[in-house]
C-alpha cells in the first residue's frame, strides 16, 4: 500500500504564508525574507508604480533603506520600464532585459548595488485594481549568467499565489478606504481618499456634492476652486507623501458659499494599506453660520481652545478688546492674555492683522478697528 508523506514542502509553506500575509499584513517582511531565499537571493522587495513612478510598499527585514536608495538613482526607473515593457507573464532576470555591457556600465549597478553586495535581480510584475502594478523583486550578489531555468520555473508557479494574495490586499486597502470616508459621511463630513498624486481613489456622496469648492483635473486629481488653497492642497499632499506633517487648508467665501476648512488627514501604513496608492484622506469641514460663535472650523485650523475661537471669532467681526470684556464679562486684561495666545497660535502680531486674516474665514465677518 502507498503511504503519502504528511510533511508540508517548503513551497507549500511559503504559498499558505503568502496568503496568511493578504489578510495580516505585518507578516509580508518574513514571507518576503523566505521568498528570497526561495529565489537563492539575498532579499526581496515590494514595489507598486504606475508606469511613471514607483513607491516602496514593504521589504524583507534588513532591506528596506537600502531599497529606498535604489529607487533614487534615475538608472531605477529604466531597470523597472524595462520589465514592464516585456509584459511578461511571469519572472525575468536582470539579465533578460539587460544585456552584459549595459549591465556592467551602468552607474546603478557598479556604484551602488555591486558595491554593497548586490545586483542580480530577479522579479515579476502583476497588475491589481486601481491602476497600480505590483513588483515582486528578489536580489542577490552580482552576476551576469542566466538564472537557471528550474529556479524561473519554480519561481512562476508561485506567481499565482502572489497575485491573489496581492489582489486581496489590495481589495481590504479599498475597503478600508471606503468605510473610513463613509464613516465620515455619517459623522456630517464630506470627505475622500486620495493619492500621492492627488488622485481621487473613492469618495462619499456629501463630497462629491461639494462642487462650488472643487472638481477634477486631468486623471481625477482633486483640485480646489481656489487657486491659492489649490497650490497648499498639492503641496500638503506631496508632504503627507513623504512622511511630513501638513496643516489644514482654508478655503476662502464666496458669493456662493462660506469659508470652510479642508484637512489632509494622512493615511499611515498600517491595517491593509499596503498595496493601495492612498496617502491622505481630505476631510471638509464648514465655518459656523454664527460670526462670534467658537467655530469648529477655527479650532480646527488653528488648534484653538474653544475660548480662543470665541474670541478669534469676534475679533474677525471687527469687535475690539474692551467690547469683548464687556460682552464676556472679563477684565481687558485677561481678554488680552488670551488674544496673545490667540496671536502666537497664527503667527500674527498685530490685532488687526488677526482680524484681516480671519475675516475670510468666519461669515459676516469683517476687517473692524482694533481695540
Amino acid at each position: 500500500m502507498l503511504i503519502r508523506s504528511s510533511a508540508v514542502t517548503p513551497f507549500e509553506s511559503l504559498e499558505d504564508r503568502i496568503y496568511e500575509a493578504s489578510v495580516l499584513p505585518e507578516f509580508w517582511r518574513p514571507v518576503l525574507r523566505d521568498f528570497a531565499r526561495f529565489a537563492e537571493s539575498s532579499e526581496a522587495i515590494v514595489v507598486a508604480t504606475d508606469g511613471a513612478s514607483s513607491r516602496f510598499v514593504t521589504s524583507s527585514d534588513h532591506f528596506a533603506e537600502m531599497a529606498q536608495k535604489h529607487y533614487a538613482y534615475p538608472t531605477a526607473r529604466e531597470r523597472t520600464r524595462r520589465l514592464l515593457a516585456r509584459r511578461h507573464a511571469g519572472f525575468l532576470g536582470d539579465v533578460d532585459v539587460f544585456d552584459t555591457v549595459e549591465l556592467e556600465s551602468d552607474p546603478l549597478f557598479n556604484d551602488f548595488l555591486i558595491p554593497n553586495g548586490y545586483g542580480r535581480g530577479i522579479a515579476t510584475a502583476i497588475e491589481i485594481t486601481g491602476g497600480d502594478t505590483i513588483i515582486f523583486h528578489a536580489e542577490g550578489p552580482f552576476s551576469t549568467a542566466p538564472f537557471a531555468s528550474r529556479l524561473v520555473r519554480r519561481l512562476d508557479a508561485l506567481r499565482p499565489h502572489l497575485a491573489r494574495s496581492a489582489l486581496v490586499s489590495s481589495r481590504l486597502a479599498f475597503e478600508g478606504l471606503h468605510t473610513a470616508v463613509e464613516t465620515l459621511a455619517a459623522l456630517g463630513f464630506a470627505a475622500c481618499a486620495v493619492s500621492g498624486k492627488g488622485k481621487v481613489i473613492v469618495a462619499n456622496g456629501d463630497f462629491d456634492r461639494e462642487t462650488q469648492y472643487w472638481m477634477t483635473r486631468g486623471s481625477s486629481r482633486v483640485a480646489l476652486a481656489d487657486r491659492r488653497a489649490d497650490l497648499l492642497l498639492q503641496e500638503a499632499i506631496g508632504a503627507v507623501a513623504g512622511g511630513r506633517t501638513v496643516s489644514s487648508i482654508p478655503l476662502a467665501a464666496s458669493e456662493r458659499h462660506p469659508a470652510a476648512v479642508l484637512h489632509v488627514v494622512p493615511v499611515r501604513r498600517a491595517a491593509h494599506d499596503l498595496f493601495v496608492n492612498a496617502a491622505a484622506i481630505l476631510i471638509l469641514t464648514r465655518s459656523s453660520a454664527a460670526p462670534t460663535e467658537a467655530t469648529p472650523l477655527l479650532q480646527a485650523l488653528f488648534d484653538f481652545s474653544p475660548t480662543e475661537a470665541q474670541l478669534a471669532a469676534r475679533i474677525a467681526a471687527g469687535h475690539t478688546v474692551e467690547r469683548i470684556a464687556l460682552k464676556e464679562g472679563k477684565s481687558v486684561h485677561t481678554v488680552r492674555n488670551q488674544l496673545k495666545s490667540v496671536l502666537a497660535k497664527t503667527g500674527c502680531t498685530r490685532q488687526l492683522d488677526l482680524a484681516r486674516l480671519l475675516a475670510q474665514l468666519v461669515p459676516g465677518g469683517r476687517s473692524g478697528p482694533s481695540g
